[in-house]
């Protein structure tokens, strides 16, 4: 009878192993952000902002991660201040050079790797530095603008092959909506020269920009539009513990780019057959470049799937060979590995707010009160009733606006 029962315990411990393992790598997002960015994603910004902005406070592991949110949302319901503020102060830990040092990447690595603080992937990072200078931009602050855009153009490592991350090339940056920005503040900043340069180098990365670049510098041009539009990437785990990461959908899963509509008081201004579309965050997610790539954890995994497997079978022949000993150790060996196979699951955090295009659209609008719209696939502005400023040597600056479409 206290074999019998011993086997069962054994039984029921192998079991409760199993379905512990099943629920690792789940959605480790609380409820509250979660609801959250449910009402970003359904265009209740204002709510958004108010709901992430309890968190942005906290000095924790997902600092970065809740000021890019928060960030995110701000700027889409029309707070600026506290948009320019949570993105600067996401900046400034996402550019320490000592932030993940020591015992936090140690933990890391050894137990899970949600433990370490949260910097983004390297097009999440590119991403915030847009953010940054978009923000300057609509404060007409070129200076400041044009180092955040330059400091979105960090050199990404070209990796030899995907299963070794240790041998790998520093690559330019092909984050062409950076160039763009860096070539538009060194415009307003009467660098010419340099200017041109950055302008030819967005266009040879993204030869349909060639247009926008062009348009930009035409002496009428007094208004740029930027537009966000669509949803971008999500980390998603793969493998039996979640051991891998991947981020979706494609872009081929969401079909091409539909174009962007501007109009002014009901007139367009902007021809809808030009690409004004600067990034596809979903195309960036999916390129190896723009991803940092981690194989302990595939290690792990597979370590830790052995030590179950055999941990089991000892416990099984010992219980069959009413051996207590045996079957308690195999029960260990197995808790063990199970433990290994949970550690291996990948950080799923990820800036799910992001939009999946940037629009840049560049018009030349008469001064007075207008009310400007815009609209993009099945996505479409409210009215934003405005007043239009001339650009001249007295009044050199631009009028800049931003909308967020669904």
């Amino acid at each position: 009878m206290f074999h019998i029962k011993s086997a069962g315990l054994f039984t029921a411990a192998i079991l409760a192993t199993s379905v512990a393992i099943g629920f690792v790598g789940c959605d480790t997002t609380p409820r509250n952000q979660r609801e959250a960015i449910i009402e970003y994603q359904t265009g209740d910004y204002s709510v958004a902002a108010q709901m992430l902005k309890a968190n942005i406070d906290k000095k924790d592991e997902n600092f970065v991660l809740n000021n890019v949110r928060f960030g995110t949302a701000a700027i889409a319901s029309g707070d600026l201040p506290g948009a320019e503020e949570s993105f600067m102060r996401a900046y400034e830990v996402m550019n320490g050079v000592k932030t993940n040092d020591g015992g936090r990447t140690m933990g890391a690595a050894i137990v899970f790797e949600g433990i370490k603080v949260w910097k983004g992937e390297p097009f999440e990072r590119a991403m915030t530095h847009y953010y940054l200078g978009m923000i300057f931009l609509l404060k007409n602050d070129y200076n400041n603008a044009r180092a955040a855009f330059q400091n979105s153009l960090f050199k990404v490592r070209e990796y030899a092959n995907v299963d070794d991350p240790q041998h790998y090339s520093e690559a330019e940056s092909n984050f062409a909506l950076g160039y763009f920005g860096v070539g538009f503040c060194d415009l307003r900043m009467g660098k010419t020269d340099l200017a041109q340069a950055n302008f030819k180098k967005c266009a040879e990365i993204n030869p349909g920009l060639k247009q926008l670049c062009d348009d930009v510098q035409k002496p009428s041009m007094n208004t740029l539009i930027f537009v966000d539009a669509f949803m971008g990437p999500r980390k998603q785990g793969k493998g039996w513990y979640n051991e891998e990461s991947a981020f979706g959908p494609t872009p081929a899963e969401m079909g091409p780019i539909p174009p962007v509509y501007a109009t002014c008081d009901g007139q367009a201004i902007n021809d809808p057959h030009i690409p004004y579309n600067t990034v596809d965050t979903l195309a960036m997610a999916q390129q190896q470049k723009w991803q940092d790539i981690d194989t302990l954890k595939k290690v792990k995994a597979v370590l830790g799937t052995g030590m179950m497997a055999a941990g089991a079978g000892m416990g099984a022949y010992g219980a069959s060979r009413h051996d207590e000993g045996m079957m308690w150790a195999g029960l260990g060996t197995a808790l063990v590995g199970a433990a290994v196979s949970a550690s291996s699951t990948s950080d799923l955090r990820s800036w799910e707010m992001l939009p999946r295009v940037v629009y840049i659209i560049p018009a030349a609008i008469p001064p007075g009160q207008h009310t400007i719209m815009v609209q993009a696939g099945n996505g479409q502005s409210a009215p934003l009733q405005t007043t239009v400023h001339p650009r001249s040597p007295s009044q050199p600056s631009d009028n800049v606006y931003y909308f967020r479409l669904r």
